[in-house]
């Protein structure tokens, strides 16, 4: 296959161009959404605002996330004159790609044969969850790649023969992860480093860890994660260093105040997170895992070397060590799981090259998921609720379904017509064929969920009011939902008794979530609804009142966003 050839001879072009084929005139398509992607806009507001060192949030210090991704933003909005909200996208889009790139530097640095780390990349680029975060505005694609990077550094510092680099390729190996817990948190120390040493424990290596030479190494992680942190102490004083690691750090790791999930969370999250990859065991032989002859085998030849041995080792640990890791973590949310994701692409693309096995089950049933999806997706805006299909259709149609449902047809008709074939050119031609459902569903289906999935026609009718004099708070409601659009901060308020004070002092608009409205036994009589919205699985409401005790003047009413 024609194209094959190419992807394998100029990878880091092509996966440059296969990227853009998912990407390209997608990036003004829609609002930001509900509820990371607006929030992490108005902390890059606030970064252009001069908060470049410290985030900002809703006009107060963002101790949550460190600043190197929004840094990268502001570069590309510097480089490119794409601003925001496009240059969030841009970003996003460029982070995918820094993926891809780590994952063939691992490949190579793991010594695989020259198509592992290719064919690990588009079994990347056709999976459901990464195909889908090339267009959602997060640092996790960021994130990701810098841990793959770090990785693949430490594989080659305690690779046989390049002990005389070791203390160099270790303080690379510490500078990404580094970057990395500049990216997101100290999660981007823990796995590379967790994986190094359980695989050089399993080889019976794991003194090397603790040499001389590693001290560059930590005197550069130190250097880069300590520098930042002093200069937040001296721009906000030491609350904020208390933020930082006991609330974001300790207490998410052991008793969060949200997204606490059961140490089984990832185990049931993960299948569908690696779809359609999920299958691969139909075509693999685990039944060989439920002997005692291969488990014995593995444990005597764990101090036996060759490259791709130490490599399936490295992959395997990386692979199960991050995810035990995730799991003994209190807070728990689905795109944790992306590091984990590279490790298992690139033992696919191993066992893929062994032409003995029968890959075709693999393709028939990856086949018919697809066109099971494109039934799902045809067929889904009659299972929704009424108060979510109502907004986006007056029949609860899906704008673009049936485009996107056609993409989703045509990659699984052209795995059934494709299963007899070699994987390289099945798994190229399924990269290609990704592009037609992924282009519909951002650029027609995504902005047709903006009436569900975005919180601007809230901000727009609270900038409406607020133009008029009104005062626009939020009731028990994530910090920095509004502000972005609202282009400004918003009074947050936690207790009704408080709310109920601002109410008799100013003139105000109100957005406050359906439950909390009806459960309001002091709400005052001139108290008015005039915005409803469905929006992340519950109704939002937004109200006016007057301060004098008047009803408000309905004829001054904004028109719906």
């Amino acid at each position: 296959m024609p194209l094959w050839h190419f992807i394998r001879r100029w990878p880091w072009m092509a996966l440059a161009g296969l990227t853009a084929l998912q990407t390209a005139f997608t990036f003004s398509t829609r609002a930001l959404w509900f509820s990371d992607e607006v929030r992490y806009a108005d902390a890059y507001s606030g970064l252009l605002h001069g908060h470049w060192l410290v985030l900002n949030l809703n006009g107060m210090a963002y101790p949550d996330k460190p600043p190197l991704y929004f840094w990268l933003l502001r570069a590309l909005d510097a480089v490119t004159g794409m601003h925001d909200p496009a240059v969030f996208f841009l970003g996003t889009a460029l982070s995918g790609l820094f993926v891809l790139y780590a994952v063939l530097l691992w490949a190579k640095a793991l010594r695989l044969p020259d198509e592992a780390g290719p064919l690990a990349c588009l079994a990347l680029l056709s999976t459901l969850f990464f195909a889908g975060l090339l267009h959602y505005m997060r640092m996790d694609l960021l994130f990701a790649a810098l841990i793959i990077a770090s990785q693949a550094a430490f594989c080659l510092a305690f690779s046989p023969g390049d002990e005389d680099r070791r203390g160099r390729l270790a303080a690379l190996a510490m500078l990404l992860a580094a970057l990395a817990t500049l990216t997101k948190g100290p999660l981007g120390l823990l796995f590379p480093v967790v994986t190094t040493l359980l695989y050089l424990a399993w080889r019976g290596r794991a003194r090397e860890f603790f040499r001389k030479e590693m001290l560059l190494g930590l005197f550069v992680l130190l250097a880069v994660v300590f520098s930042w942190i002093a200069a937040a102490y001296f721009a906000e004083g030491p609350r904020f260093l208390y933020h930082i690691f006991y609330e974001q750090i300790f207490l998410r790791a052991t008793h969060t105040f949200h997204h606490a999930e059961s140490w089984y969370f990832y185990c049931v999250a993960f299948p569908p997170c690696w779809l359609p990859w999920t299958l691969a065991p139909l075509a693999l032989p685990v039944g060989r895992l439920f002997t005692g002859t291969y488990w014995r085998g593995l444990l005597a030849g764990r101090k036996t070397s060759s490259p791709e041995a130490d490599a399936r080792v490295w992959l395997w640990i990386s692979a199960i060590s991050g995810l035990a890791l995730l799991s003994l973590l209190s807070g728990k949310v689905v795109i944790y799981l992306l590091p984990q994701l590279a490790p298992l692409a690139l033992l696919l693309a191993l066992g893929v090259r062994d032409a003995s096995l029968p890959w075709h089950r693999l393709w028939t049933a990856a086949g018919l998921l697809f066109l099971a999806l494109a039934a799902v997706v045809t067929l889904g805006g009659r299972f929704l609720p009424a108060e979510m299909a109502a907004p986006l259709a007056a029949d609860g149609s899906l704008p673009g379904a049936h485009t996107v449902a056609a993409g989703f047809a045509a990659c699984g008709l052209g795995l059934l017509l494709l299963r007899r074939k070699d994987a390289r050119v099945v798994l190229t031609a399924l990269t290609v064929l990704t592009a037609l459902w992924v282009q519909p569903a951002a650029q027609t289906l995504a902005p047709a969920l903006d009436s569900i999935m975005s919180p601007k026609p809230q901000a727009m009718v609270l900038k409406a009011y607020a133009t008029q004099g009104y005062t626009p708070l939020s009731y028990d409601i994530y910090s920095g939902i509004y502000s972005y659009y609202l282009d400004a901060p918003i009074q947050e308020i936690a207790g009704l008794d408080a709310l109920d004070k601002i109410l008799t002092e100013r003139d105000t608009v109100l957005v406050i979530k359906k439950k909390h409205w009806d459960a309001w036994t002091t709400r005052p009589a001139n108290t008015v609804k005039v915005f409803e919205q469905w929006l992340a699985g519950q109704p939002y409401y937004v109200a006016i009142s007057r301060k004098d005790g008047g009803v408000p003047a309905m004829h001054n009413l904004p028109p719906a966003p």
